[in-house]
């Protein structure tokens, strides 16, 4: 059983270390295995990839899903992103969907597909999309206030009316 670990771990570093010298514009994240009923079948493999460069909120975006043939149920979801519907590709293994950038806080979002392989295998990976909103938020301007004494020439004692204004309509107005 240790053996069958090492040679896991080893293949996912391979995996993210030809991922990290590929540099390419998609990425693709942590192929995940899913559970095997017996030590001899193989484990079904999944991968979901999305725009590796920022992306605003309101923007269209693309995901490809890679998953073994015959494959079930795949969903995609993400709180970055809205309703992705999935499109089977010709060759059974790949499957494409677009989605709309949802307004989320700046950095990176968690991407998870979910599904079921040909022989029922529980299927699962996950990507990360970053999104950076252009817009910075808007800073509040203050009006400037006026401080005015009346011009009326009092002398010493007297009453002044003094008038604050601060670009607003008085309370009760």
């Amino acid at each position: 059983m240790r053996n069958a670990r090492t040679v896991r771990t080893l293949a996912s570093i391979a995996l993210v270390s030809t991922l990290a010298v590929a540099g390419g514009t998609a990425t693709t994240a942590f192929a995940a295995e899913a559970a095997s009923p017996s030590a001899s079948a193989p484990a079904a493999r999944a991968s979901v990839a999305v725009p590796s460069s920022p992306v605003k909120p309101g923007d269209a975006v693309s995901v490809t899903v890679r998953a073994p043939a015959g494959s079930k149920h795949l969903t995609v979801s993400s709180a970055a992103l809205g309703a992705v519907t999935l499109t089977p590709g010709r060759d059974g293994t790949t499957w494409t969907g677009t989605a709309t950038v949802a307004r989320v806080g700046d950095g990176a979002h968690g991407v998870v597909l979910t599904g079921s392989g040909p022989d029922a295998a529980r299927l699962r990976a996950t990507a990360r999309l970053t999104v950076r909103d252009a817009a910075p938020a808007p800073k509040a301007t203050p009006a400037p206030s006026a401080l005015r004494p009346s011009t009326d020439s009092g002398s010493p004692g007297d009453e002044v009316v003094i008038t604050v204004s601060t670009g607003r309509a008085p309370a009760g107005a």
